[in-house]
């Protein structure tokens, strides 16, 4: 049985700044990761805990209070608005990857007449009512990249300081974005799924996702995310 302890570099570096044994932590990150928070309630003298799972149909993300507006002297007026918990986990999470995982990006023009061919094919096969289905481009590049990543496994993984993680299946994280921030959902085992069952899928954690009602087990550890701006006519952009 390996030893290693998974935790965040800037769990690791709160660690070693305040003399703590990182080895006596329980991670409440994706898959048991030591988080910069398990560190920071065990300084405190608390017990780093899992998150307990919302119960069904409560939101995630609460609604920031009122802004009030702030006049300073010689200055321009300005408002704050109380960060809510998830909008704080999104931003060190996107943070935390920026400054420790390697990024590179890579970009290629397609041509996908016949994409669009097959996606007005199949959706004018789509049933009335139960099991009605309508398939997005989007879908497609989910399934297309879950595809890729079975056949290419060593592609499935993240870097975690001391180790890269192989992961054994296919989940995909969609980028979403909601009123208190962007957020990934994941679709889980997506290369088992056909393009329907993708498709109800990725619409329905979407809604949810806008509507703060995810559980936390369905936006950590996915591993791979595919953020789409082409709706909005977006050739290429470098993601956060």
């Amino acid at each position: 049985m390996s030893n290693r302890i998974f935790a965040s570099p800037l769990a690791r570096r709160l660690a070693a700044d305040g003399g703590l044994d990182i080895a006596g932590l329980s991670g409440s990150g994706p898959h048991g990761r030591i988080v910069k928070r398990d560190v920071e309630a065990a300084l405190k003298g608390g017990v780093p805990a899992a998150p307990a799972a919302a119960p069904q149909g409560t939101a995630v993300a609460p609604a920031a209070a009122p802004a009030s507006v702030v006049v300073p002297e010689g200055g321009a007026p300005y408002t704050e608005v109380a960060n809510s918990k998830m909008r704080q986990v999104i931003a060190e999470r996107l943070t935390e990857a920026k400054q420790t995982i390697p990024h590179f990006y890579l970009t290629v023009d397609c041509r996908i007449d016949a994409l669009l061919a097959m996606r007005a094919d199949l959706n004018g096969r789509s049933p009335e009512g139960e099991g009605a289905y309508k398939l997005s481009v989007n879908d497609f590049i989910v399934r297309a990249v879950a595809l890729a990543l079975k056949k290419v496994p060593e592609a499935n993984a993240s870097w975690t300081g001391d180790a890269i993680r192989l992961y054994e299946r296919v989940d995909v994280s969609v980028a979403v974005a909601t009123p208190s921030g962007l957020i990934t959902p994941v679709v889980v085992d997506a290369a088992n799924k056909g393009l329907s069952e993708i498709s109800g899928e990725v619409k329905d954690l979407a809604t949810r996702a806008r509507d703060g009602k995810l559980m936390p087990e369905e936006y950590q550890g996915g591993g791979f995310t595919i953020s789409n701006l082409g709706m909005f006519g977006v050739k290429e952009f470098a993601a956060i």
